[in-house]
């Protein structure tokens, strides 16, 4: 047995080594390179031991799967302003592993009852705690390779901005302050179980606070709207005061540890000092990260929301306008591909043209607030109304016949869904196309808000061809969206009333990742997916032809998938009814209404 697996001695542990420790009443300079080589060759032991923890492996692996769940498993291509705090999510669960690892170590010798073999160590019980303190760098390995590794993929796969290394090293400040507190802990609760609950501990205070609070938290988790902001914003999060809380907290555990373990007055009341003036910083870092705001970085944020076009780059590539925030230009060719191939089929351009334009939503519209309080914390009422009065009137909040909104939440797309996002776009495109108006009943910020359906209209199947073509999704997949009912049949997706009359609706890819968003989208019917299914395995010219010579007809919201189908050549695919809506749905199931009429209706798309 090492002197590096001793903790604090139960009797006499001071007595062994009384001239060495911190704060003995004859300590000189001649005792000090001692001690000092005494307290780095058992770091060095400690850190060893930290290195090779399982615990530590374990967390460290914890965190890199919750850093892929947050940011590579997601269909949209990481923000630096987002992702770094993402990272930092992942560092708190090897945080939460460390300090568990930690608190067994320095409990180590009261918990196996060899406190009375320790205090006959040279090494004072102090020594070792101040041991157990360095080696927390042990650590520090561990934390660097999630934070590299983590680092390298999400420039890899295209990130948005720029990483901020104040925010990506209070990652690592958080692991070694995490150490500290379990040392801490450990001195004075030699338990295993006391780790534990030292650890849950951490992880509830990193995810119940409310508002502009969270910051105060050692590290908040999915409690902000960064993801959502079209850049990085002064003051938000506070990452300079964050980082300064942390460090304090780890100094101030530290100071905690050792004061538990230090048996002279004189020491003790050092460290007592020095702990008070650590709890200080805490709580002026926390007064600091509290404040609000300026005024002036909100009132250009929700300018840059409401009025996009004031900052927004816009570039034009075959009759299309895109305009995207600064730094979104790499994800342009991406958005050009699908819709140019839309266009590149039409027998003609509509004479207004299309605008594709990246938007933010800020805004909840179930009570018409902001999303986050902790945006707007520490501002008057009457501010944040004007705030979100301006934020209603931005684009993406209102349908536009010629705009095509791209929140900045779903976009850039990225990973196996970008085929998904590309389809979106190239039906929105094409919906555009064929005149396809973006209506509905009820408001943005109402709970009733019903699009409109194409109910047998042509164009609807035209649309629906031409982003097929387009993109060439997986006909698996877009078989899929179908509503599927009857004996062995799953239950399908949804289903609307109009006009009297209940539809099966067709969940196209992606439909439900929120990549486009014009509100009042229309929904698209399982008749008209099945009738453009029919037209794509017909030869394309064939098709072109048909659609070529009477274009104008085929966008009259009067003509039906029968004249489109005969005009093809072709049957018109026979559509399962859903199920009766007085019938008690099977599990999965979407019965919108128990009756026809008795509930408010779908319109009907028309010019």
């Amino acid at each position: 047995m090492t002197a590096t697996e001793g903790g604090p001695a139960l009797r006499g542990a001071d007595a062994a080594g009384s001239a060495g420790d911190a704060g003995g009443a004859h300590v000189t300079a001649g005792s000090r390179a001692p001690r000092l080589r005494t307290v780095l060759s058992l770091a060095k032991v400690e850190a060893r031991l930290l290195l090779r923890s399982l615990l530590v492996l374990a967390g460290m692996l914890a965190g890199g799967f919750l850093i892929w769940i947050f940011i590579l498993r997601v269909a949209v291509r990481p923000l630096w302003w987002n992702a770094a705090w993402q990272i930092g999510d992942g560092q708190l669960v090897l945080g939460l592993a460390v300090l568990v690892a930690a608190q067994l170590a320095a409990g180590r010798a009261r918990r196996d009852a060899t406190a009375d073999l320790y205090a006959s160590f040279p090494a004072t019980a102090g020594t070792r705690t101040l041991a157990h303190l360095a080696g927390l760098a042990g650590a520090l390995p561990a934390s660097l390779l999630l934070l590299g590794t983590a680092v390298a993929v999400v420039q890899v796969r295209g990130a948005i901005g720029a990483p901020s290394i104040a925010v990506l090293a209070g990652g690592l400040l958080l692991v070694i302050a995490a150490g500290a507190a379990g040392i801490a802990i450990g001195t004075r609760f030699p338990h295993p179980l006391a780790g534990v609950l030292g650890a849950l501990a951490l992880f509830v205070l990193s995810s119940q606070f409310p508002g502009g609070a969270i910051w105060l938290s050692p590290w908040e988790i999915r409690e902000d709207q960064l993801g959502q902001l079209p850049g990085p914003l002064a003051g938000y999060p506070p990452f300079g005061a964050h980082a300064v809380e942390l460090a304090s907290i780890a100094v101030l555990a530290a100071f905690v540890a050792l004061t538990v373990t230090v048996r002279s007055g004189r020491a003790r009341g050092v460290l007592a000092t020095a702990a008070i003036a650590a709890l200080a910083t805490t709580c002026l870092a926390g007064a600091a990260e509290l404040r609000p705001i300026p005024t002036a970085d909100l009132n250009q944020l929700v300018r840059d929301v409401s009025d996009p076009a004031s900052v927004q780059h816009c570039s034009t590539a075959n009759q299309v306008r895109y305009c995207l925030y600064p730094g979104f230009g790499p994800d342009l060719p991406s958005l050009e591909a699908p819709v140019s191939a839309v266009l590149a089929r039409l027998p003609a351009l509509p004479v207004q043209p299309l605008t594709v334009r990246q938007v933010v939503s800020l805004l909840d519209y179930t009570n018409a607030s902001l999303i986050d309080p902790s945006l707007t914390h520490g501002h008057p009422k009457r501010q944040v109304a004007q705030w979100t009065a301006q934020l209603r009137r931005a684009p993406g909040t209102a349908a536009a016949a010629s705009e095509i909104y791209l929140p900045v939440a779903s976009w850039p797309a990225a990973g196996a869904q970008l085929a998904d996002a590309h389809f979106d776009l190239a039906l929105a495109a094409a919906e555009w196309a064929v005149r396809i108006p973006p209506q509905a009943i009820g408001k943005p910020n109402g709970q009733v808000f019903l699009p409109c359906v194409p109910l047998d209209q042509a164009r609807e199947a035209i649309a629906i061809w031409l982003a097929i073509l387009a993109t060439r999704p997986p006909a698996g997949e877009l078989q899929d969206g179908l509503y599927v009912h009857g004996p062995g049949g799953r239950i399908g997706f949804t289903e609307s009333e109009v006009r009297n009359t209940f539809v099966a609706i067709w969940t196209y890819p992606g439909e439900y990742a929120g990549y486009v968003t014009p509100p009042g989208v229309p929904q698209t019917t399982d008749a008209g997916y099945l009738l453009a299914s029919a037209m794509t395995r017909l030869p394309e010219q064939k098709v072109a032809r048909v659609l070529t010579s009477a274009w104008a007809s085929w966008l009259n919201w009067h003509t039906t998938d029968a004249q489109l189908a005969a005009a093809l050549g072709i049957r018109v695919p026979s559509v399962p009814a859903p199920p009766a809506p007085s019938r008690t749905p099977k599990p999965g199931a979407t019965i919108a209404h128990q009756g026809p009429g008795s509930g408010p209706q779908n319109p009907l798309c028309t010019a």
